[in-house]
């Protein structure tokens, strides 16, 4: 599988990356067949962030890559916190455990190094890969934020640093503080169906020199085969030609969804969860799969304009959050 770096920060991952964060019908166990079912495929590039199920997907992932830390590169995330009352409310829900918290985004520096140093005992390693901002804390200055990831850096605990879900304004000041070390990467929700950064932030990517690492590439399933209730009509057509493409192409709809995403400027890597060890392969297989330019201009004609259900009609996602939250989990797409 090709690897890429980020940014000029010397870490190198697969451009397929494991998404930890658990889904609804997954148990611990299988949770950790599809970690390995990914590894086995050749992916060593990992997402994680304290808030997936508030610590057990870095624990979970600290114990299936002991023994093979070197091999593989861990990327987590600080910001998010729910034992104090600084910062603007996420949202309220419960763990696996039942336990309901409130997570507040909290930037500042005593709350970014106890993130650092709590995901490395989890995580069982003495260094993290990539630490991005899980999102931005509009209490906190930037520079504060950065500042402290800069001294966590020299201090040898991370390697790289990265940004989620921010504005272009917000990574320009994140960058401006760093000064000489360049930021790595931003990581956003990019799909066929969500391209609304893909100008000033993928341009702003290519000005800066850091990678974007795109969450929800496949929108729940929906880029992956899953056939949406109720769809209007462009949605219907460009799946359609998503699945013609992926048939002349002989793969799965899955794969030409992300093929077509690895090949935006600027993207360096896609960051895909996994029901089922076979998803977790057929994810993999994306990293090897080159579209011709023809086939990439057909998807990005037949999708330009469309949005998704989710998108599209008011107050569906507010509901389907609420139903997530009360078996404890979250909407990937939501809370990333």
């Amino acid at each position: 599988m090709d690897r890429i770096e980020l940014g000029g920060s010397g870490v190198s991952i697969t451009r397929v990356v494991f998404g930890a964060m658990a889904t609804r019908d997954n148990s611990r166990e299988r949770q950790r067949e599809n970690l390995h079912a990914a590894l086995e495929a050749g992916v060593t590039a990992i997402d994680t962030a304290p808030l997936y199920d508030f610590g057990v997907s870095e624990r979970l992932v600290g114990e299936e890559t002991a023994g093979r830390r070197d091999a593989v590169q861990i990327l987590t995330k600080v910001g998010l916190r729910w034992d104090g009352n600084h910062g603007r409310v996420l949202f309220r829900g419960p763990g696996t455990d039942g336990v309901m918290r409130t997570v507040r985004c909290d930037s500042r520096p005593l709350a970014v190094r106890r993130d650092v140093e709590e995901s490395l005992a989890r995580l069982g390693t003495d260094v993290l890969d990539l630490v991005q901002v899980h999102r931005p804390d509009e209490d906190t200055p930037i520079a504060d934020t950065m500042g402290e990831l800069l001294r966590l850096r020299q201090e040898g605990k991370l390697r790289a640093i990265g940004v989620s879900n921010y504005s272009a304004e917000q990574v320009r000041l994140a960058q401006h503080a760093l000064g000489e070390v360049r930021l790595a990467s931003h990581q956003l929700h990019y799909s066929l169906l969500e391209r609304s950064a893909e100008r000033e932030l993928g341009a702003l990517a290519a000005q800066l020199g850091h990678r974007i690492l795109a969450y929800s590439p496949l929108e729940r399933g929906l880029l992956g085969g899953r056939e949406p209730e109720r769809a209007p009509r462009d949605l219907r057509d460009a799946l359609a030609t998503l699945r013609a493409t992926a048939a002349r192409c002989d793969i799965s709809p899955a794969q030409a969804a992300l093929a077509w995403l690895l090949a935006q400027p600027r993207v360096g890597g896609v960051i895909v969860g996994a029901g089922t060890p076979e998803q977790a392969r057929d994810a993999a297989g994306a990293g090897a799969i080159a579209l011709e330019p023809a086939d990439l201009a057909a998807l990005d004609r037949a999708f330009a304009g469309v949005r998704a259900p989710h998108r599209s009609r008011p107050g569906l996602a507010r509901r389907a959050l609420r139903k997530l939250r009360r078996v404890g989990t979250r909407a990937r797409g939501l809370l990333r």
